[in-house]
């Protein structure tokens, strides 16, 4: 008589083996996201195609498909604000127009979270410049918004009541501002920014950002 129990599979073996299998998976997909960022980073999005990162990542261009589905969806998979989130979350309320302006102002032009630069390479691409938009407000806008929100409910419990029903316009307004600095030091005034009296500009423009920020605009 055979016995039952030798020939049951292994529960414990299962699992373990459907662990190992998402890990695996987890691991590729997130290979095929930095090469795609690579990719992205390095030439405008028309010029970039899903057989050239599978090569890179040394899987097939089917994999990234099932995926992704698309090269359009891996770009958006692949964008990366959280550094710039990151630099948001670990500033002074009080001073974080000026801070955020002197980031716009001294980041490297090619930096890969440049989201003007971004604009620029999506050659036209409406759904691209679309997409842009929706992450980057995700990404940065929604936490310069929660700190609007944070500050206002510090001065209320101070006992500092703080209007914050316009705070999405605040916060917007303000990231609005940085936008327009940015586009304005890559394509028209570039060389001003390189020069000594950029700190009077940073402390002008960035107490204006302020009171944006702070409703007081």
């Amino acid at each position: 008589m055979t016995d039952q129990t030798d020939s049951a599979p292994n529960s414990s073996s299962a699992e373990v083996n459907s662990s190992g299998g998402r890990r695996r998976s987890e691991e590729t997909r997130g290979c095929i996201l930095d090469h795609a960022r690579v990719a992205f980073n390095q030439r405008p999005y028309s010029e970039v195609s899903l057989k050239e990162i599978a090569a890179e990542a040394g899987v097939s261009a089917p994999l990234i498909i099932k995926y992704f589905g698309t090269k359009e969806n891996l770009y958006e998979a692949q964008l990366d604000f959280s550094a710039v989130a990151e630099r948001i979350a670990g500033l002074d309320f009080d001073c974080l127009g000026t801070a955020l302006l002197r980031v716009v102002i001294e980041a490297p032009e090619d930096s890969p979270n440049s989201l003007i630069r971004k604009l620029a390479e999506a050659g036209g691409n409406r759904h691209i410049v679309s997409t842009l938009g929706q992450v980057f407000r995700s990404q940065v806008v929604s936490p310069v918004l929660q700190r609007v929100y944070a500050e206002a409910d510090e001065l209320t419990r101070a006992g500092h009541g703080d209007d914050i029903s316009d705070a999405e316009m605040r916060a917007e307004a303000a990231i609005s501002m940085l936008i327009g600095v940015a586009m304005m030091r890559r394509l028209i005034t570039q060389d001003y920014f390189k020069q000594a009296d950029v700190d009077a500009f940073v402390d002008y423009y960035g107490s204006l950002i302020q009171k944006v920020l702070d409703g007081e605009a």
